[in-house]
């Protein structure tokens, strides 16, 4: 009963974590007009993963309107990460060319600048609320209707990437069932594919500017609390068969996750280090 208490508090925490996941990067994108330190092919595979995801839940038989709810709702966020990279990329440049060739005032830009700055805390704070309480509520809710004490089977939160709710019945081993387990080895190729392009783009680029950590940071925690759902639950290998692209999928995806934000503390820790040994630089030549 503990294990089934505590595997059901790491999963929502999990499904939490990713509900939020996004939003900063939205917000990030919003404010700064642009989605550049974001590799278009991290946006794509996650895309596609949501889809896979989608429709995963919808050929699982075991599945439950909120799992498939919850997976719409993660495929909402990617799709609003994706138009962003659209409009910011190709149809916001445009605007703004247009629009200085029609403009007269030369202080256009740094106002169109300020005033992109202004809703950061407080809209960032108004939309991670709202995600949180349509999680929590849809996780709470569809809870009711689940028997998480059955001895035959194992109540899994979170999912491709910690990214799907899945309950998997040991007798349930159908054709549906290997569809479903084929979707999910497609989802952690496809999950743990797309964060290589990102970490390469940083290494290319030497920076992560453009990036908020606190995407890869919710990212992580969702993975690591989804595998330790899965295992406080049971470490039988007939429990664990089911769920295993899962788990495979967030724990190389947490792995992934991790190294990313090792870059955030190295390229930052580089940063300052550049510009300490700049400013003692002109602090040398003033001297002189």
């Amino acid at each position: 009963m503990i294990r089934d208490d505590l595997s059901l508090s790491l999963g929502i925490i999990s499904v939490i974590s990713w509900s939020v996941a996004e939003i900063p990067q939205i917000m990030t994108n919003y404010n700064q007009k642009s989605i550049e330190g974001v590799s278009i092919t991290f946006l794509t595979t996650w895309m596609l993963g949501d889809i896979f995801n989608v429709v995963g839940c919808l050929m699982e038989p075991a599945s439950l309107p909120v799992q498939f709810y919850t997976a719409v709702l993660y495929t909402l966020a990617t799709l609003v990460l994706y138009v962003q990279s659209i409009y910011y990329g190709h149809i916001y440049p445009r605007l703004m060319k247009n629009r200085r060739n029609h403009q007269m005032v030369d202080v256009e830009e740094p106002l169109l600048r300020e005033e992109a700055k202004r809703p950061s805390t407080k809209s960032l704070l108004c939309v991670v609320s709202v995600f949180l309480f349509l999680g929590s509520f849809n996780l709470l809710s569809g809870s009711r209707s689940m028997d998480l004490r059955g001895k035959d089977r194992v109540f899994v939160v979170g999912g491709a990437g910690a990214r799907k709710l899945l309950e998997v019945s040991s007798g349930n081993l159908g054709e549906n069932n290997n569809i479903g387990m084929w979707l999910g080895w497609a989802m952690a190729a496809i999950y743990m594919g797309g964060r290589l392009p990102q970490i390469c783009m940083n290494v290319r680029r030497g920076n992560v500017e453009g990036l908020n950590p606190l995407m890869f940071f919710f990212a992580f925690i969702g993975n690591v609390t989804y595998v330790a759902s899965i295992l406080v639950n049971s470490v039988e290998w007939s429990k664990i068969e089911p769920n295993l692209p899962w788990l495979v999928d967030s724990g190389g995806c947490a792995v992934l996750d991790f190294l990313i934000l090792l870059q955030f503390f190295y390229f930052h820790c580089r940063k300052v280090e550049a510009d300490s040994v700049k400013k003692k630089h002109e602090t040398g030549e003033e001297a002189v």
